[in-house]
């Protein structure tokens, strides 16, 4: 009984390290992989005088990816029966040329500011709409929750490696005594730690393989479903494979460095 407490002790923490990586990892994928998707949808409206060409626009703005013309004469159609032939034909004389501009990246709002300056130094440009205002709020969102997950992952981070190195300390004074009596007989380093490390391995990967198993289940819930519904945002991105493999070395290199910095820290006193 004692020994499973022990066991839980150090699986519990570490469980919690691990689940706190991944989920930040899976976060960190689904707002890139929704600023992808962004970026191909997010467009700026460029309005000029002159033709524009692609080629023309990269020179000034390489992260253009592509530049579409607004056809206007179905708007202008609309106007037929309301204005006179004479002035539907100096309309369409007159009246500027719409584009559209796709990135191949989204910008952050320094960027968007940046890249607006460029279009409109460009000989015939008018006027540039990058729709600032709602790019600036979803983009601070974006950055909002990053930054939350990173502060989320640091402070349990700390506190589970914490909890870990005090389980650390437990074990080897528990088993102080048989180390101190396999050294009198001479024996190796790696033989009086033996048993510590493979606890410590086996507890490893099993509180990783339990992380795996606990995100192969909570992104099918209701919940998850309904946040990628309402904001199109897939927290559905584990690999259980990779991604437990990732949590299996993390987790036998924090063990391994704690155990052995510990094991040092008792054999100076």
């Amino acid at each position: 009984m004692q020994s499973l407490k022990n066991h839980l002790s150090f699986i519990i923490p570490l469980f919690i390290l691990l689940f706190s990586i991944q989920f930040s990892t899976m976060l960190n994928r689904a707002v890139k992989n929704y600023e992808s998707k962004l970026a191909g949808e997010y467009t700026i409206i460029t309005v000029s005088k002159l033709p524009l060409s692609l080629k023309e626009l990269q020179k000034s703005v390489p992260q253009i990816k592509e530049i579409k013309e607004i056809k206007k004469e179905k708007y202008i159609n609309r106007l037929k029966k309301d204005i006179s032939k004479s002035d539907l034909v100096f309309l369409r004389a007159n009246l500027p040329k719409f584009y559209s501009i796709k990135l191949k990246m989204l910008p952050d709002t320094q960027k968007l500011q940046a890249i607006s300056q460029r279009l409109k130094s460009i000989k015939g440009v008018q006027k540039v709409e990058t729709f600032k205002k709602t790019f600036n709020k979803f983009h601070q969102f974006l950055r909002l929750s990053k930054s939350a997950s990173f502060i989320f992952t640091l402070f349990i981070s700390i506190i589970s490696i914490l909890l870990i190195i005090k389980q650390m300390e437990i074990w080897t004074l528990q088993h102080s005594q048989r180390m101190y009596i396999m050294g009198l007989f001479g024996a190796p380093y790696w033989m009086k730690s033996a048993s510590l490390y493979k606890s410590v391995v086996i507890d490893a990967i099993i509180a990783s393989i339990l992380v795996g198993i606990s995100f192969l289940i909570i992104p099918k819930s209701a919940n998850f479903a309904s946040i990628y519904r309402d904001l199109g945002i897939d927290l559905r991105n584990f690999n259980f494979f990779s991604d437990t493999l990732t949590s299996i070395v993390i987790a036998l290199l924090i063990s391994i460095v704690s155990v052995t910095v510990i094991i040092l820290k008792q054999k100076q006193r």
